[in-house]
């Protein structure tokens, strides 16, 4: 039986164990992933609130934020891996319940996963939301109508150089990634907290390297991987998605979110603007999105 306020656990999968954030004693399953840089902190108030209203919550650390589910065979943390390795867990999860579909929620990095998750499987999956980056985007029609977003994404092309970007972000005790968090989130009145949270995951052995590798084997990378990942954002996901964002988040412009394809939402797609909100909005208006992930819930029963 699990607790109505979230409890720190681990759940073995194919090798590893995975460091999660669990509530819920009975209900549909809903599993919540992370970004970067980030843990599973921010959806501790969201599964609170969940776990009253019915639902069980799992929010697992992402594959190799934590050395226990860091891989074992020497091999990088590209999209794909996380991915598979996610369905496992999915799997797991949903055998040892007893059900066979659960909702997808995934912020970051975490929506990247869920959504390629949610195309590879979409059996699995009751409904998705996805936060803050979105699915079935064109980069050729994001370089011709957003030109811009190539300076909100410099830290993507910063991260390619290896060695070099992991001594700057270490230097100082992780300064770095204190200063993203409040750049990316600048009215996040708990920053000082998650900065401390996530400093605290990035110190962890092998860390910061596997979740380097998220973005040195999808995004600029010229390898056949990488150019297979990206050809993923043009497919379908039959599930129906709600997708959110933050009015202020600097990471993903509007005109991002104006490129998506429609077509690629087969089941629907429905998105919504949280006003005065940045980048992690699970943080910032972590009751709002709970009410409104109630809601969706409820117009898609499992």
């Amino acid at each position: 039986m699990m607790s109505l306020s979230p409890i720190e656990t681990r759940v073995p999968c194919d090798g590893l164990e995975y460091p999660v954030l669990q509530a819920g004693a009975d209900g549909p399953l809903v599993l919540c992933l992370h970004g970067f840089p980030d843990n599973y902190e921010g959806y501790r108030g969201i599964a609170t609130e969940l776990a009253a209203a019915g639902y069980q919550v799992v929010c697992p650390l992402l594959p190799g934020y934590a050395p226990a589910n860091q891989r074992r065979d020497g091999g990088v943390h590209d999209a794909l891996y996380v991915r598979d390795a996610l369905i496992k867990l999915i799997e797991t999860l949903l055998a040892e319940r007893g059900q066979t579909r659960c909702f997808l929620v995934g912020h970051d990095w975490g929506s990247v996963i869920a959504c390629l998750i949610a195309q590879k499987r979409p059996d699995l999956f009751v409904s998705l939301c996805a936060m803050s980056v979105p699915y079935g985007m064109s980069w050729r029609k994001i370089a011709l109508r957003c030109p811009v977003y190539m300076l909100h994404a410099w830290y993507i092309l910063f991260f390619q150089f290896k060695g070099l970007a992991d001594a700057i972000i270490r230097r100082k005790g992780f300064r770095f990634l204190a200063w993203m968090l409040k750049f990316w989130s600048p009215k996040l009145e708990s920053l000082a907290q998650m900065q401390r949270s996530v400093i605290a995951t990035f110190s962890q052995p092998g860390v910061l390297a596997a979740a380097l590798d998220y973005y040195r084997t999808s995004m600029f990378a010229l390898t056949p991987k990488a150019f297979h990942i990206r050809a993923l954002f043009n497919k379908t996901i039959e599930v129906p998605t709600l997708a959110l964002r933050g009015e202020l988040d600097v990471t993903m412009p509007s005109a991002v979110w104006e490129v998506v394809s429609p077509q690629a939402y087969p089941k629907g797609i429905t998105l919504e603007v949280y006003q005065g909100a940045g980048h992690f909005i699970q943080y910032e208006q972590g009751p709002a999105i709970a009410q409104r992930l109630l809601q969706w819930f409820s117009q898609h029963p499992a």
